[in-house]
């Protein structure tokens, strides 16, 4: 049996989102184990990691530099969030939250620049002493391949409620 252009393209495009699942759930591991620098690492030099106010009108067209953003950071800006949350002198997570980052509707599409878009929904469970709080919503990434794996040239999570009353903070990476 040979295969078609349409089982050749079926069998590109499992192998594109096989690889972009395991890359994300790589991702939800280093996070949960707080290893930030490891995480850190996986963001392109240029990257941009972002995080929606609450019951943001349009969240998936927003612009950081016209509309709220509870973060809005470059590269720089992130490595230095992740450093903050990393030492122990970050009262706002010591003693550290145990974490569970869950990740799943993993679309990805290849575009012409060479980037691969992917959009997924997440869910993370933070219990810190006797309070449980959760995180949930959807994601945009913009990833570049590199070598055999991806480097995260953007990350936009898209929090799918409308407020964070009952979340409390957000000291957390989602």
């Amino acid at each position: 049996m040979t295969d078609t252009p349409q089982s050749s393209r079926l069998s590109d495009q499992a192998t594109l989102r096989y690889s972009v699942e395991d890359f994300l759930y790589a991702e939800c591991e280093l996070l949960d184990a707080w290893r930030l620098p490891e995480w850190y690492a996986l963001f392109a030099e240029d990257a941009v990691y972002e995080i929606t106010t609450p019951g943001m009108d349009d969240p998936d067209g927003a612009n950081p530099d016209i509309d709220l953003f509870l973060v809005a950071d470059d590269s720089e800006r992130l490595r230095q969030r992740t450093i903050r949350l990393g030492k122990k002198t970050a009262y706002v997570e010591s003693p550290r939250s145990t974490l569970s980052h869950l990740i799943s509707n993993v679309r990805a599409a290849p575009q012409p620049d060479g980037l691969v878009t992917v959009r997924a929904r997440f869910i993370v469970h933070r219990s810190r002493g006797d309070e449980i709080v959760h995180f949930f919503g959807h994601v945009h990434y913009r990833l570049r391949p590199q070598d055999d794996t991806f480097k995260i040239v953007s990350k936009r999570c898209i929090l799918d409620f409308n407020s964070l009353t009952h979340q409390g903070k957000l000291a957390i990476l989602l």
